[in-house]
């Protein structure tokens, strides 16, 4: 005799799967049943293959052009700028490159002879440390 087999329901699937209640019913509205899903997680060996819930999502895309449960993107509208504004933001635009280029040029580095012209000559002299002081109980509250 062969194998029974296996009839699993959706709270199974749904938990293997690693599904939620909308990604079951675009999986319904594919015509999928809960074994086909069991069915369709990849195993180790098989990194091409995406995941069920990816899977799910790409499939009702293809077919119907949106996914359940996301939002549709907004177009974005693009007013056009007036000739007094294209001047402004190009001014802006160079004014900015302007002064990158100042801060870039006029950064103090280590080989210029103006960083060199402020660093203190006697670097290897120190300080004599203060001698220590005695300790003594005068002064002490207690």
């Amino acid at each position: 005799m062969g194998k029974k087999p296996q009839h699993c329901g959706w709270p199974e699937t749904k938990k293997r799967c690693r599904l939620n209640q909308v990604d079951i019913e675009m999986a319904k509205r594919l015509g999928f049943g809960p074994d086909a899903l069991i069915h369709a997680i990849p195993a180790p060996n098989q990194k091409w293959k995406l995941p069920v819930k990816q899977w799910i999502h790409e499939l009702h895309f293809e077919r119907f052009g949106e996914v359940l449960g996301e939002k549709p993107m907004k177009p974005l509208v693009v007013t056009p700028m007036t000739a007094e504004e294209k001047q402004e933001a190009a001014r802006l635009f160079e004014e900015e490159m302007f002064w990158e280029d100042y801060w870039d040029r006029n950064e103090p580095s280590k080989t210029s002879p103006i960083a060199r012209a402020q660093k203190p000559q006697n670097q290897g002299t120190r300080k004599p440390a203060p001698a220590p002081r005695e300790l003594t109980d005068e002064g002490l509250p207690f």
